[in-house]
């Protein structure tokens, strides 16, 4: 396999974090997640204790991570991996960090609403209206930090290699479609 990257941003709800797992299994690479926020935290001197106390769902948007020096120590994290080792990054605007680096598939997960929000009523075990109010949280909170950063919109097209709807495909489809392009690409040979 040649060296690549995949960023793999999403909208809350998706699953991606498991898609972002088993994708990085089947490649045989290292998945990076909270890590990159650990790294870009301890190298901007971001207090531990605010990276600790962010829940699942907040991790890393304290406004700490919206300073100059965070947002370098982010790229730095970023970009120092990328230029290591072959991985799968998930969100972070790795994408945007990454957007000059040659063997990088930027990605993009979604899904309808309805489908959102009946993962997170599961998954965190909500009603539908408190999932649907959750869902619409921390999409805000991660679409305003991308465009901070990045000024763009987090599901803008432009960018973007692949956008998924997950719905359609489910975890396995998914993982399987982002795989057929590494293969497409010349990424893997099969």
């Amino acid at each position: 396999m040649k060296k690549i990257v995949i960023t793999l941003g999403r909208e809350f709800g998706c699953n991606a974090r498991e898609i972002g797992r088993q994708l990085a299994a089947k490649l045989g690479v290292t998945f990076y997640d909270h890590e990159l926020v650990n790294r870009a935290a301890l190298r901007a001197g971001i207090s531990n204790e605010i990276v600790q106390t962010g829940d699942d769902f907040d991790y890393g948007m304290d406004k700490s991570f919206y300073t100059e020096k965070a947002i370098e120590a982010q790229g730095y994290v970023i970009r120092d991996i990328a230029n290591h080792e072959s991985c799968v990054m998930l969100g972070r605007c790795s994408d945007f960090f990454l957007s000059e680096f040659p063997s990088v598939l930027n990605i993009f997960v979604y899904a309808p609403l309805s489908f959102r929000i009946n993962h997170i009523a599961e998954a965190y075990n909500l009603d539908k209206k408190a999932a649907e109010k959750l869902i619409a949280k921390i999409d805000s909170k991660r679409h305003s930090y991308y465009r901070y950063v990045t000024g763009r919109d987090r599901g803008d097209r432009h960018g973007r290699n692949l956008m998924i709807d997950v719905e359609k495909f489910g975890i396995p489809g998914t993982v399987e479609l982002i795989y057929q392009a590494c293969t497409q690409l010349g990424f893997i040979s099969e």
